[in-house]
């Protein structure tokens, strides 16, 4: 393996497994560059209001 340098300081938030072959220039990760790490462990409003949604939709589609 090859070491991967991020662009940006933060806290890193996600990776790809170990071990996984990928291409150049292919993201890897997951950087918060508010570099809070404790946000690592919530549920953004963005994604609470796309959960929401898509929940909304199952319950309209099986309802």
């Amino acid at each position: 393996g090859e070491p991967v340098l991020a662009g940006i300081d933060g806290v890193i938030r996600g990776l790809i497994r170990s071990g996984t072959r990928i291409p150049q220039g292919m993201k890897v990760g997951d950087i918060d560059p508010r570099g809070i790490a404790s946000y690592c462990h919530t549920i953004s409003d963005k994604a609470r209001a796309i959960s929401g949604s898509v929940l909304e939709a199952i319950l309209r589609w099986y309802g």
